[in-house]
């Protein structure tokens, strides 16, 4: 198992010294991967943040995070968007392997925000896989894992279950493609959260661990035994990794853009230090 934590539990608005800075905290957690946020509004030393991972030995993982038009999304009926949004995705896959990241990750199939309300539709599943097909195929050429992460009904309609996501990467037809848990938002699209990994197991390649609320693993009202003794029995080891948002970065602003309201996140090294003691001591009784 790989335990890993997001930028964004320490704070949102970096440069190449704070992201230093944020990776030897990672490294002194003794945590395997970062996931970085990108964005068009987000600047760093490529060179520099590469190499101190490198000297860490920290895996960096890239996702969308910052500022991404909302046009690039190649789900969209108009094909000049969709165009446009393979291009916007290309440009952080090259950026992660630039970084020499391990994986680009996130809800690549739309965009976070639009939901749409109506029936699911077989064109836009189809022109939302050959989307995914040709990323999946960059991705793959330049030796970047391409992760899914499906995402709750109120942030998205392309990808909200297990089954929606595993039905994406079917029709896509790449092996390029996994796919990514995220326990708070499958806490609004399923009903069995062990059953839903379970579902995701065969291509799944990490898990995002936080509560109902975006709270430290075991704050909350999730049902992480049954999700870890479902991991045990599969046998799966993949990169697991805590993400919320610093609640009182930017004296709490941050996370109130971001539609969070609790102060469940005041401190990153408390947060991530209180999950992975927790986790850990859950594997180990339940192992």
């Amino acid at each position: 198992m790989k335990f890993g934590a997001h930028v964004f539990i320490w704070q949102d608005r970096f440069n190449s010294d704070d992201l230093c800075r944020i990776l030897d905290s990672a490294s002194d957690l003794q945590l395997s991967f970062l996931e970085i946020p990108i964005g068009d509004d987000i600047q760093f030393d490529v060179a520099k943040i590469a190499a101190h991972a490198a000297a860490r030995e920290v895996e960096l993982v890239l996702s969308p995070g910052g500022e991404w038009p909302m046009q690039c999304d190649i789900s969209l009926g108009n094909s000049d968007h969709r165009q446009q949004g393979i291009d916007w995705h290309r440009r952080g896959i090259e950026l992660s392997a630039q970084c020499g990241a391990v994986a680009y990750t996130g809800a690549l199939y739309g965009h976070p925000g639009r939901v749409e309300r109506h029936a699911p539709r077989i064109e836009e599943q189809q022109r939302t896989a050959q989307g995914l097909r040709q990323l999946a195929e960059f991705a793959a050429a330049r030796d970047i894992q391409l992760i899914l992460e499906p995402m709750s009904h109120f942030r998205s309609h392309v990808a909200n279950t297990p089954r929606q996501v595993n039905e994406l990467m079917r029709l896509a037809d790449h092996s390029n493609l996994s796919s990514l848990l995220d326990t708070y938002h499958m806490s609004t699209e399923v009903t069995d959260l062990a059953s839903a990994f379970e579902e995701m197991a065969p291509r799944l390649w990490g898990v995002h661990a936080c509560e109902n609320n975006r709270g430290a693993p075991g704050t909350g009202f999730l049902p992480w035994d049954s999700l870890i003794a479902a991991m045990i029995r599969t046998g799966w080891s993949g990169h697991l990794g805590f993400e919320s948002y610093n609640s009182t970065w930017r004296n709490g602003d941050f996370a109130f853009e971001r539609g969070m309201f609790h102060n469940v996140c005041p401190n990153a090294e408390e947060f991530i230090s209180t999950s992975k003691s927790f986790l850990e001591n859950r594997f180990s009784e339940l192992g």
